[in-house]
């Protein structure tokens, strides 16, 4: 029964997240990434395949599938939900020209390890 309460209330929570993340791309329709920090549970398995490290390090960066990607959906807006290793004193500005670059050498390193 406990257990059915907190995989509810986790489920719960992860909409609250996915909402604030579309409503955050609504309200900017300017931009194509966002960066914040990753909430107890999300992507677990992801940040574990990481290697070690401290949960406060964990982020979450969001890029928003542009139109001209083949896989976009006009009937509905897709978020790519990337787990991402902050350095232990590092700040991660959250603007376009600093996480565009980052998820681009993110996207080459993970198409290199798959060929």
């Amino acid at each position: 029964m406990a257990e059915q309460r907190a995989s509810g209330r986790f489920r719960a929570l992860e909409l609250v997240h996915k909402n604030s993340d579309e409503a955050f791309f609504a309200d900017h329709p300017d931009r194509n990434a966002r960066i914040r920090r990753a909430y107890q549970g999300e992507c677990e398995g992801e940040f574990w395949s990481l290697g070690e490290h401290q949960r406060e390090r964990r982020r979450i960066i969001l890029w928003r599938v542009p139109k001209d990607n083949p896989h976009y959906d006009p009937a509905k807006q897709q978020l790519l939900k990337i787990p991402f290793l902050a350095f232990s004193d590092e700040t991660v500005e959250d603007r376009d020209d600093v996480l565009l670059p980052i998820l681009h050498q993110i996207m080459i390193e993970a198409a290199a390890r798959m060929q």
